[in-house]
């Protein structure tokens, strides 16, 4: 999976084995996709707002594989299982662009404003995709996982 990282000509970046590696702007480690997603400290506090939303506890994905390949945290039932995919997907793509907004336009966001933003887009997603579930916008916000069942 690859996903597009800094472009400026003007960044911070190092070299290894002959090859020229950009460094996040807020943690000097090398700008991936997985640490753009995963183990940024940006990445890293929404993922933590929207375990806690969830009502999973502390959770943490190692990879993108791991991730996308349809791990949901442990504490989640299989019959809410569906629900997940969308969430982390919402997730993952909003901080990206959030990221990309904070490095390239200076619009400096936080976990808990991004949080928002996953839940609004990722309850439309959901409740317009899926024609087999009913949301309802209040039980989502307090645990997407308390839904009636889907079907």
């Amino acid at each position: 999976m690859a996903c597009q990282t800094r472009t400026n000509p003007g960044t911070r970046r190092t070299k290894q084995k002959g090859y020229r590696f950009r460094l996040c702007a807020l943690s000097s480690d090398i700008e991936t996709t997985e640490h753009i997603l995963l183990h940024c400290p940006f990445a890293k506090d929404v993922w933590s707002h929207v375990f806690h939303w969830c009502k999973f506890g502390n959770v943490s994905f190692s990879s993108l594989e791991e991730m996308f390949e349809g791990q949901k945290p442990s504490s989640q039932s299989p019959s809410k299982s569906f629900l997940w995919q969308p969430i982390e997907w919402t997730c993952g793509y909003t901080i990206w662009r959030n990221r990309n907004l904070a490095i390239f336009q200076k619009k400096k966001g936080n976990g808990p404003m991004t949080l928002d933003e996953i839940q609004v887009k990722s309850f439309e997603w959901i409740s317009k995709r899926s024609k087999a579930c009913s949301l309802d916008w209040n039980q989502w916000l307090l645990n997407p996982s308390i839904q009636d069942d889907h079907g």
